[in-house]
């Protein structure tokens, strides 16, 4: 009896080692966020996007063939149309997703592209765990090969990697890391001034844009051609939140002004695909009126020495940048006007601050001189009768202004159906629903 037990407990020993140096390959782990798997079209067809396959068959084209040392990486970074986990045809942002090959080997680790495309297509088939059958997208993750020898990873991030990682293969001892904020708050330094290259700019205004991921960046991945930052002023500066942040917060030159300059000194135009787009920053004065003005002057000058804000000067002259005060910059009541100094040449130089209207109430104060956007909140509007929406719509399009209507439904729907009536800047906080939207291009 003694015997048979060695026998069977030496048998199971052995087969223990033996699976314990056999040589694992396959799926190790998911990402977390969802990536389409296919190349698709949003915007009822008017928009492609790039799916996950298409991004490995761009990275492994161009790892194919490097040598990765011994306890080195790969990286790039490319394009993915990242869908949110909903149906990638409306829903989803322009992101990023960061390819790696990791090679924890002592010895060197030789690409094979049609290798590399088979380990990585592996997370996105239709029987993988990291897949979703419902929307045909994926979570990406890592396809381990061995036990602990080569690591190929995918995984979507809103942000890019450093430049020299973006549709470029990079080899270093260290894994690239995405790009920081510089202590700027939520914004990247340096800004990714070539991330819009295929962005389509659409009628959308992304609300409080501040509080985003990324001020700026994500409104211009989703298109929007207007952003609103809210601001306070405190000693020689404009700090930017929804309340008070206080004097030591985020600055309108940190997440707006700077990196819009920056785009037009490299660019010529926001949007490469449509140099000509113009963009908006609304400017919502939260503090004193007069103080926040002369600060936002102040702010303003580079954009204004280069020549691109928006200006009046007999006439509207259209800009690359249109800068628009609000809240405190209009004096509210049953006759709104804008405060003094947007029409004073002395105190709004070159004419280069417009203010917006308020499109329920009498609108004879504001003309194309001063103004701009003419918006309103849509629960005071009364613009959910269709003849006071149309009524309105009228009354601010025949004075040359365009139409904003804000605390709107969250429903894409909702929005078609302003932009079809003439709404001219659509809010969005979500931005990933305006994928969703026929933007007539």
């Amino acid at each position: 009896m003694k015997t048979t037990f060695a026998a069977a407990a030496a048998a199971f020993s052995s087969a223990t080692y033996a699976a314990t140096l056999q040589k694992r390959e396959g799926i190790s782990s998911c990402g977390s966020d969802w990536m389409a798997v296919n190349d698709v079209k949003t915007n009822h067809g008017a928009i492609s996007r790039v799916g996950y396959n298409s991004a490995v068959n761009n990275f492994c084209n161009k790892a194919g063939g490097q040598t990765v040392p011994g306890n080195q990486y790969l990286t790039m970074a490319t394009r993915i149309w990242a869908d949110y986990g909903g149906d990638p045809t409306t829903t989803g942002l322009n992101e990023y997703v960061y390819f790696e090959i990791h090679n924890k080997l002592g010895s060197s680790h030789a690409v094979n592209a049609a290798n590399c495309k088979t380990y990585l297509t592996t997370l996105s088939v239709s029987n993988s765990k990291c897949y979703g059958p419902d929307h045909q997208d994926t979570k990406g993750g890592t396809y381990q090969i061995g036990n602990s020898d080569v690591s190929y990873h995918a995984l979507a991030n809103k942000a890019p990697l450093d430049a020299n990682a973006v549709d470029k293969t990079l080899i270093g001892g260290s894994a690239v890391a995405t790009l920081g904020n510089g202590g700027k708050g939520n914004t990247l330094r340096p800004f990714p001034i070539d991330s819009f290259n295929d962005a389509v700019p659409v009628s959308c205004h992304s609300h409080n844009d501040y509080d985003r991921d990324y001020s700026l960046y994500s409104a211009l991945e989703a298109g929007c051609i207007s952003v609103e930052a809210d601001v306070w002023p405190h000693g020689d500066k404009l700090t930017v939140g929804h309340t008070d942040p206080g004097a030591n917060a985020a600055t309108i030159q940190d997440l707006y002004l700077d990196p819009i300059k920056q785009l037009l000194d490299a660019h010529g135009g926001i949007f490469p695909t449509k140099i000509g787009q113009p963009f908006y920053l609304l400017v919502d004065f939260k503090g004193d009126a007069s103080t926040t003005w002369d600060l936002l002057v102040k702010a303003l000058q580079p954009l204004r020495d280069a020549g691109y804000l928006s200006h009046y000067d007999g006439s509207f002259k259209q800009g690359k940048l249109t800068v628009i005060g609000s809240g405190n910059a209009v004096v509210n009541g049953d006759k709104p006007a804008p405060i003094a100094k947007v029409n004073d040449a002395s105190a709004n130089p070159g004419r280069s601050i417009f203010v917006d209207a308020i499109i329920y109430k009498d609108m004879s104060n504001f003309d194309k001189s001063n103004t701009v956007y003419a918006s309103a909140n849509w629960g005071d509007s009364g613009a959910s009768d269709s003849n006071k929406l149309n009524s309105q719509i009228k009354a601010a399009h025949d004075k040359g202004f365009l139409v904003r209507y804000y605390d709107i439904s969250t429903n894409p729907s909702d929005w078609q159906t302003l932009f079809n009536a003439g709404v001219d800047r659509i809010n969005v906080d979500n931005l990933q629903d305006v994928a969703a939207v026929d933007w007539h291009l």
